[in-house]
């Protein structure tokens, strides 16, 4: 089938789907793409579905939802307040959010940015509480929670379970698919999959139902003892799943055995089976993603964005933390492209697609190999942006080949930081030499590559010392830098860290307890075991560093933890003496003076019990706070904050230059008084920043909601 569309009135081979709740919005997920590709070019019928995405899509065309969903919740507080003034700042500029996410139009004053942003808070407002974002103590709970909840009418369990049991009805309707797969990329996936599969199972009990995915290929194991999963799925399949899924077809066909059938566990026989067939498909044997039927102009990106792969696991492999690389240990399960075949993947899908930038989605990419790729790309007359992730190793060292990676494309490189203590990051096994990062730094810098960190933290037994010199690397650096997450580190099944604890200094609890980074990452991030490390810093001691770290590095590039600040080259001079007066954008609320702002830290003015000493502003794009002394600023009836006095007047322009409002001295000269001469404090942060360290794709620590 050309397109593998389905035809006629004839069902499809497969569904797959992509299920919530996870931050990957930015582009489709390359599970189903990868998987569709492969099975339609061998003539199967397959219809791919985004429900992740799709929930957000919804919410823009029905943005009435969020006060469907607000007038079930309490209505006092500060958290009630923040709530009902993002869901208005949502729905004042649903016509940009419309605009951009979802055709990407120019969404007027708004700017890419914040629509961005702004969709992604109207999301997580609408999922707040829901089924979708629990945590987990345990599998055990969590596979009884989807249980009862799917014995539940989907409307008890909330709107958007509500929602999203209406668009799975649909898909099984429309397309009657033979098979169901599941892609769990995220463990914050693995609820929500099991309450589909058990709908599917009602819904169309003849469809078989697989699940896939990261998550599978770590926990197969305990997921297949587990007596929800044993009531709705049929297979876990804990390898790639391209020729599974195709050798599994045939079998169904009844043209070959289903003991043909390699990578999967089936179930619900009395002990589960587990397939004894090796994959013998090889990367090098699959073509381009086929992203026909995702919705790809409509992903949550400032940019027409998609992506690819070049490899399957990591070519490095031995990072002791890494589930996913150190799977690549074992002898050919590393993976890798030919030039020819990466360049014709990335020519296919821009001109599928349009991409204007392509991600290229490896754990950890040959740089190398990449350059040769992107360079033939170029050869064939097709120019686009392009990022990747790698370590920070020692090719990065030369700056001639760091210009050749910026020559052929390269926009933005991400890479993971674990400080700068060679003891350390010898012990963890990750191949690189801290003696190099500063010349990393700056060629990557030079070369116009953005560089944005991940930053780990509870790395065994580091010391204060150690600490110490990671964190003034970063702030000696930050100019240079944007930082994605912040993250503790986590013993993921699967991992070294988790075959060895006792190599590398640690202690596991493995009686099933789980354990994430709830504070610093969506949905608790990465979850593995928890640990202990022996002669090192507490748990709670190494999340106050990361903190300390959100606290004391500003990074002057993109980051997805804070605004763009004016950085190099981009910058508006603000006169930090002469701002009389600013205008707050639309999206910058005043918290109202009868609202607690006790847990907002630092909220009240020093001597006064209620916070009345301050003007508190709440940017609810960038869930910023802003206390601002009454002493110096003043609110007008007209919307403006003047300044009353020369300090006054550094705080106001502050708001300037943190993108939170306009300048209107121009406007207001006739109020305006003498700007006075101290400009002791000119370089304080201000309006006493009261912002939430927004970590790890962007959700807070604390937020008052």
């Amino acid at each position: 089938m050309p397109s593998g569309q389905e035809a006629g009135g004839e069902g499809v081979d497969v569904l797959l789907i992509f299920p919530p709740q996870t931050e990957a919005r930015f582009f489709p997920y390359l599970s189903l793409p990868y998987l569709s590709g492969h099975l339609r070019r061998r003539g199967r019928r397959v219809h791919q579905a985004d429900l992740n995405i799709a929930l957000l899509h919804d919410l823009l065309r029905h943005p009435e939802s969020l006060g469907d969903v607000l007038r079930d919740q309490p209505d006092t507080g500060a958290g009630a307040w923040y709530r009902r003034a993002m869901a208005d700042v949502v729905a004042g500029h649903i016509d940009e959010l419309r605009a951009h996410v979802l055709r990407k139009e120019p969404p007027g004053e708004l700017g890419p940015a914040r629509a961005v942003r702004l969709a992604h808070h109207a999301i997580e407002l609408l999922v707040r509480d829901t089924f979708l974002v629990r945590t987990w103590r345990d599998l055990t709970q969590l596979d009884s929670a989807a249980q009862q909840a799917a014995l539940s009418p989907p409307a008890a369990s909330g709107l958007p379970i509500e929602r999203l049991y209406g668009m799975v009805e649909a898909l099984l309707a429309r397309h009657r698919p033979r098979v169901v797969g599941l892609s769990v990329a995220f463990f914050s996936q693995l609820a929500p999959a099991l309450l589909i599969a058990a709908w599917v199972r009602r819904l169309r009990p003849d469809a078989k139902i697989c699940l896939g995915g990261q998550q599978v290929m770590i926990r197969h194991e305990e997921l297949a003892r587990l007596p929800g999963v044993r009531a709705s799925v049929d297979a876990l399949c804990w390898t790639a799943g391209e020729q599974p899924l195709e050798r599994w077809l045939d079998a169904l066909d009844g043209s070959a055995p289903e003991d043909a059938v390699p990578g999967m566990i089936w179930l619900p026989h009395a002990a589960p089976q587990r397939s004894e067939q090796p994959v013998t498909l090889r990367f090098h044997d699959l073509g381009p993603p086929d992203f026909a039927g995702l919705p790809v102009r409509s992903y949550l990106n400032e940019t027409m964005e998609v992506a690819i792969i070049s490899c399957v696991g990591c070519y490095w492999g031995r990072c002791a933390f890494c589930s996913y690389g150190n799977r690549s240990l074992a002898p050919g399960a590393y993976q890798q492209g030919t030039v020819r075949q990466i360049a014709d993947a990335v020519q296919a899908v821009v001109r599928d697609t349009g991409a204007e930038f392509v991600s290229i989605s490896d754990e950890n990419t040959n740089l190398r190999l990449i350059v040769k790729a992107m360079r033939e790309v170029r050869d064939r007359g097709v120019k686009v942006g392009f990022g990747v992730r790698s370590r920070l190793d020692a090719t990065l060292a030369d700056p001639a080949f760091c210009r050749s990676l910026a020559e052929v494309g390269c926009e933005l490189m991400s890479v993971g930081y674990e400080g700068t203590s060679q003891r350390l990051l010898d012990l963890m096994d990750r191949g690189v030499r801290a003696a190099d990062y500063q010349r990393i730094v700056e060629n990557v810098a030079s070369a116009g590559i953005v560089l944005r960190f991940s930053v780990m933290g509870y790395v065994f037994d580091e010391t204060e010392a150690e600490f110490e010199e990671s964190l003034r690397f970063l702030a000696a650096n930050q100019e240079r830098i944007g930082i994605d997450a912040l993250e503790l580190m986590v013993s993921e099944p699967g991992s070294r860290l988790a075959r060895d604890p006792d190599g590398f200094g640690l202690s596991l609890d493995t009686s099933g307890v789980l354990a994430g980074n709830p504070e610093l990452s969506y949905l608790s991030g990465r979850v593995g075991h928890p640990l202990t490390v022996r002669d090192g810093p507490t748990r709670a001691e190494a999340l106050d560093r990361l903190v300390r770290v959100f606290h004391t590095v500003r990074p002057g590039k993109a980051t997805a933890i804070l605004p763009r600040r004016p950085g190099a080259g981009s910058r508006v001079a603000v006169d930090r003496s002469g701002v009389a007066a600013v205008r707050p954008y639309p999206w910058v609320r005043t918290v109202p003076a009868g609202v607690d702002v006790a847990r907002v830290p630092d909220a009240k003015s020093p001597g006064t019990g209620d916070g009345e000493g301050r003007i508190v502003v709440a940017d609810l794009v960038w869930e910023r706070f802003y206390a601002l002394p009454r002493r110096d600023v003043e609110q007008r009836a007209d919307g403006l904050l003047g300044a009353r006095t020369a300090h006054g007047r550094r705080l106001l322009a502050s708001l300037v230059e943190a993108t939170a409002a306009t300048d209107q001295t121009g406007a207001e000269q006739a109020r305006a008084g003498p700007a006075g001469a101290d400009q002791s404090g000119a370089d304080r942060s201000g309006a006493v920043r009261l912002e939430t360290p927004a970590v790890a794709g962007g959700e807070a620590v604390r937020r008052p909601i």
